[in-house]
């Protein structure tokens, strides 16, 4: 046990040295390394000695925003405790509401020294790691503390380099862990921890934050009482097709394309289209957009909002090899989705086609006919709506499932 710790220590301060190498040419990770050098610093500030606290680590600000819900529910109910949340990217860190929090830090690399420090200074009550986070250095010193530690929603598959870098040491020390899935259950156990729950997604349960008032007076002028099709985290195997259909489409209708890429993506997109579409940082106080077809994002943060707004919403990523993006962001708002051919690995996205609520398309002939045949069939587009809505609250119930097993083990 003692070596393995050591070796990923090593491990650790290697990467470490590699980050330093690094932040010159990376904004996002000289933030992380500025931010972690304080982190020790504002623990002692927040907590002092006695103080019960609950730990929530996420990797990002998506981890967050899933598990957001949970953590309501657990300052509710523990109400006598103080609230500690930590991030490995800005995304995270940057984007969060500090009211419901006593504090928030970069989570420290993981070494045998910073983990030493950092429980020194804190005593965890609980401590959990949302989604497939996994840190064995953190849980073996957050029980050695002790601390009871969880992990919530993960959806867990085996993985050779797990086992190298003893990831799968640090699962089996979980007290419980909330998976998504009967897979990852069955994946779990057969590492060898057998307190494993399925709780399913997290996602169903999270609220998506509203736009301001004045990006949704923004959208809706935009719109302009039409019908929308929105396409969300589009790559360029996707645009090919969108930016083809909207080109040759003479259909009085709005667009709005969120590219998943804003760096040079947006001008590209907009030199394509030409003067009958803006970029959303172009908009001022006197713009007139009832005189534009195509509204084009070029932020971060709009666009799970944004979905709400669409007749028809377009999810990126599976017409090429990135990944198909979220889906269950416009299937909470009831809406019509239309995704590429390569979904396989997303189960939602399984279910939701054999739901009814979605479709494939492989090429640019199978999207003209699906976006053709909703914007003329208002009856399909309410039945596909009332399908989404059916299956998404059918979804729901995780934080349910994994506050009432809590509640049971405390």
């Amino acid at each position: 046990m003692f070596k393995i710790y050591n070796i990923n220590s090593l491990l650790i301060k290697i990467f470490e040295a590699l980050l330093y190498i690094c932040a010159p040419f990376s904004n996002k990770i000289e933030k992380g390394i500025i931010g972690r050098k304080n982190c020790f610093k504002k623990l002692n500030i927040c907590f002092k000695k006695g103080d019960r606290i609950i730990h929530i680590h996420c990797a990002s600000h998506g981890e967050y925003l899933l598990s957001k819900k949970l953590i309501e529910n657990l300052k509710k109910r523990f109400e006598n405790h103080k609230f500690l949340l930590s991030f490995i990217s800005p995304s995270g860190y940057e984007n969060i509401e500090n009211d419901l929090f006593d504090c928030i830090i970069y989570l420290p690399l993981a070494s045998n020294k910073n983990c030493v420090k950092f429980y020194n200074i804190i005593k965890p009550t609980a401590t959990f790691f949302i989604k497939n986070e996994v840190w064995p250095n953190y849980i073996k010193h957050a029980k050695l503390n002790g601390s009871k530690v969880y992990s919530v929603g993960g959806n867990f598959r085996t993985n050779f380099l797990k086992k190298l870098l003893k990831i799968n040491l640090g699962i089996n020390q979980f007290d419980t862990i909330y998976t998504l899935n009967k897979k990852s259950k069955k994946v779990i156990e057969s590492i060898g921890n057998q307190n494993t729950i399925v709780c399913g997604d997290l996602r169903f349960d999270a609220d998506i934050p509203k736009l301001t008032k004045k990006t949704s007076e923004n959208i809706k002028k935009f719109i302009d009482n039409k019908k929308c099709i929105v396409f969300g985290s589009t790559w360029r195997e996707d645009e090919d097709i969108i930016l083809r259909y909207i080109k040759k489409s003479e259909r009085k209708i709005k667009y709005i394309i969120a590219p998943h890429e804003i760096s040079k993506n947006p001008l590209r997109i907009k030199k394509y289209l030409g003067d009958k579409s803006i970029l959303y940082s172009k908009i001022k106080l006197k713009t007139n957009l009832k005189e534009f077809s195509c509204l084009i994002v070029d932020n971060i943060g709009m666009l799970s909002s944004l979905y709400n707004y669409s007749s028809i919403s377009y999810v990126g990523g599976g017409m090429g090899k990135k990944g198909l993006h979220n889906t269950l962001e416009p299937a909470y708002f009831s809406k019509p989705i239309i995704i590429g051919k390569n979904y396989q690995k997303f189960d939602e996205a399984k279910e939701m086609i054999k739901n009814g609520n979605m479709i494939s398309v492989s090429d640019y002939n199978e999207f003209y006919s699906a976006c053709e045949s909703l914007i003329d069939n208002e009856n399909l587009l309410l039945e596909m709506s009332k399908k989404c809505t059916e299956y998404f609250n059918k979804k729901k119930g995780a934080v349910e499932i994994i506050l009432n097993d809590f509640k049971l083990r405390n």
